[in-house]
């Protein structure tokens, strides 16, 4: 029988989510680069390198000018999810560049000179865990929220653990449904099975998932459940409740029905990215509040006419929910005001560095 030329054959790396924008971004790098460059997803990223899969699993380090870049700004290196073009060194692998993300969990705040750290990269969805018993933590609920709206992902919440609740369980659904606007939530147990199958079918082939939550939440139990065998380490609760760090590293998990899940460490504090989009959308419900007031630059303190104090004071509003938002609206700014400021500095080095070597250049060439 003569083989069907016109059917498409399948990318090697098909399974970790190769697509047609990721083909253009590493046909763009390839016809760029000096060396025969190969695709590849980082699983886990560490100080200077990588592992990646080409589909095989593989240490690579960094290309000299990608060493530099990351150190320049420490968002350039490679993190888990993302895809990069690598060559062969010798017997070592080395990164050459990072493609362009479609997608990327940023996290701010974390360091005095204010550049970003990417946690996860290539995302097309994120399960934020809430342990029943632990909360909820509204607040941080919708810190994660927003870093996951203004991520480019799609934001998913399951309240895990919920065998622990008890008679409380209604309560705390409904009080995280009342803060996670267009986002799904589902209850779920790890332990008992209650509602795993409705939130594993939003494990579609070929997408990438990240979990994010506090440790404890339940995050790598939850995998495994899903998986139905053990692919992350669990761990024990302490005594205050608060989980002990089983997963240390960002790594891509590979689920039996074709998913990808990247399993990073508990995060029990997050700042809000300097991008305001990510806290309208978590709190999508106060502005459309604040689209009915009478005046457009309503600070929603006093004004006369203002729709978002009408609805605090006839109960529509949680007033500690106007005061989040106010609190995470100004987190924004203050973020992306010391976002700007490194940017303009690090503009102004460059342009001191290229001046004092056009005068340098100067002196050589009059001979001193």
């Amino acid at each position: 029988m003569t083989p069907d030329t016109d059917t498409p054959t399948l990318h090697p790396l098909s399974r970790l989510g190769w697509n047609p924008r990721v083909q253009r971004a590493f046909d763009a790098a390839a016809n760029a680069g000096e060396h025969p460059l190969f695709p590849a997803r980082v699983t886990s990223s560490r100080r200077g390198g990588a592992l990646v899969r080409l589909p095989v699993e593989a240490r690579a380090d960094y290309a000299p000018a990608l060493t530099r870049a990351a150190q320049a700004d420490p968002s350039c290196a490679p993190c888990a999810g993302d895809w990069v073009a690598v060559r062969r060194s010798g017997d070592t692998w080395l990164v050459e560049a990072v493609l362009e993300r479609s997608s990327s969990l940023v996290r701010q705040g974390v360091a005095k000179d204010s550049h970003d750290q990417v946690l996860a990269a290539n995302i097309d969805a994120v399960l934020i865990c809430e342990a029943a018993d632990q909360g909820p933590n509204v607040g941080r609920l919708e810190r994660f929220l927003s870093l996951v709206w203004a991520s480019g992902a799609t934001p998913v919440v399951a309240v895990t653990k919920t065998e622990l609740a008890g008679e409380g369980l209604p309560g705390v659904l409904e009080l995280v449904r009342s803060v996670t606007t267009g986002a799904d939530v589902y209850a779920v147990s790890a332990h008992t099975g209650d509602g795993l199958r409705e939130l594993a079918a939003r494990f579609l082939p070929g997408t990438s998932w990240v979990l994010l939550g506090t440790s404890g939440a339940g995050k790598s139990s939850l995998v495994n459940a899903i998986a139905r065998q053990p692919l992350a380490a669990t761990g024990e609760i302490r005594q205050d409740k608060r989980g002990r760090h089983t997963t240390t590293h960002r790594q891509l998990l590979e689920l039996p029905g074709g998913a990808l899940v990247l399993d990073i460490p508990g995060v029990r504090r997050i700042d809000v990215p300097g991008d305001p989009g990510g806290v309208d959308q978590t709190f999508a419900d106060v502005r459309e509040l604040a689209r009915r007031c009478r005046f457009r630059n309503c600070a929603h303190e006093s004004e006369p006419g203002c729709a978002i104090l009408a609805a605090v004071d006839e109960g529509e509003l949680d007033a500690r929910r106007l005061a989040r938002w106010n609190r995470l609206r100004r987190e924004a700014e203050w973020n992306r005001s010391r976002g700007d400021q490194r940017v303009r500095a690090e503009r102004k080095q460059r342009w001191k560095a290229a001046d004092q070597e056009a005068r340098a250049n100067a002196w050589r060439k009059r001979g001193r």
